[in-house]
Parts: C-alpha cells; structure tokens; sequence
C-alpha cells in the first residue's frame, strides 16, 4: 500500500516467553537500533509517522531508550489481539495447523508440561507472567517513545477467531477507551484468526487506508 515507506517486520519468537529476559533483550536489540535508524532517518523538517501493525498477539516495542520527534505521528493496528494467554488459548493456537491427530495429542502433552512448569517457577520466585505484563502494557499511553493517549488504535478481530476470542478484544477495546484513546474496530464476521485480510481484502486494506489518513490529517 505504501512501496516508498521504509518497512520494518519483526517475526514473533512463539517460545519468547519462556525465555530469559537477558536472551529476549538481545533478540530485540536489532530491531531498535533499525527503528531509531527510520526516526533518525526522516528528512529534515518532516516528523516521522508510524503505523505499527501487531498480529495476533506479538508484541510491540517497549521504550528502550528511544528518542522521537515531539511532532511524530503514529496509529496502531490491532489484528486479531490481543487477548490474556490462556492454557486452552495456548493448546489451540499451536494446534490449530496440525492435521495428524496423533502429532496433535504429542504437542499438546509437551504444552501442558511446559505450561506445568513454568507456572510452577512463576509461582515459586513470584515472576508475573510476561503475556499478562506485556497485554497490560498496550494500554500503557506511553507504550512507545512516540505514543500518548492521542494515539489512534485500530481493532480487527472477529466471532470466527478461534484463537483470540472477540469478547477478549471487544475488552480490550472497552478498556483503551476508558483510558482515553481514540478507538475503531471492524469487524470480520465468521473470518478465521489472521485471516481477515484473505479473507476479505477490500474491507480490510480500506479500513486500514481510512484509519491511517485520518490518524495523519
């Protein structure tokens, strides 16, 4: 949609959560030094404009030590999140693909003994849970060096989400509101997790459209 912006895609770590926080830093570390390269970036007298699309339930960057113009302008796009981590939310979302049905009981037995003892070393040195600090997070005005309670947000998610449930992120929504941002949403129907855009790609890209040229007026 816009060929000439500078794009920057981050693939979600499925297992950074039960990683160390040490290893996830370094694992984002490239990632921030190319977001400050894009702000540092913009040519002389233009401030940088940030349209951040989080999928299902990645993360955003959090401040790391960032610097962003006073004047930057910046929208975020929700797709299909996000939602509390839950046992059974976790089961179906890496089973979902998994056709053979032997494989599928296989993985969903690791699942549950890792998921075991994580919570058991949560509960033993009093670790909250990363998804639980990272979902309150969203919502933090502050969230990005360049984000505050002006911040437009967009949620697309629909009843056909088997993954991250619509009432998890009509919650959501209802929540950020109350906090004071300015909220969208479309909904897509019986449309599958993360598949809106495939699915319905005209109503997809122009809520998109709409979304940022608004967020930028």
């Amino acid at each position: 949609m816009y060929p000439s912006s500078a794009q920057l895609i981050v693939n979600a770590d499925t297992l950074r959560f039960w990683k160390l926080p040490s290893i996830r830093d370094r694992a984002m570390a490239p990632v921030v030094s190319k977001v400050a390269e894009f702000i540092t970036g913009t040519k002389e007298g233009q401030a940088p404009r940030i349209l951040l699309h989080v999928m299902s339930n990645a993360s955003a960057i959090r401040k790391r030590g960032l610097q962003a113009p006073a004047d930057t302008k910046c929208a975020i796009v929700f797709d299909s999140a996000p939602a509390p981590v839950t046992f059974s939310m976790m089961i179906r979302a890496f089973t979902a693909a998994i056709r053979s049905v032997v494989t599928k009981y296989l993985v969903m037995a690791i699942l549950s003994v890792v998921y075991l003892c994580t919570g058991v070393v949560q509960i033993l040195f009093r670790r909250p849970k990363a998804m639980e600090r990272e979902l309150a997070a969203l919502n933090d005005p502050a969230l990005l060096p360049w984000t505050s309670k002006q911040t437009p947000r967009l949620y697309l998610y629909s009843s056909g989400d088997l993954i991250v449930p619509a009432h998890e992120v009509e919650q959501h929504m209802n929540q950020a509101r109350l906090i004071g941002f300015p909220v969208q949403s479309a909904h897509f129907g019986q449309s599958a997790h993360v598949t809106h855009a495939r699915n319905d790609p005209e109503k997809y890209w122009n809520s998109i459209k709409s979304f940022w040229e608004e967020a930028t007026r």
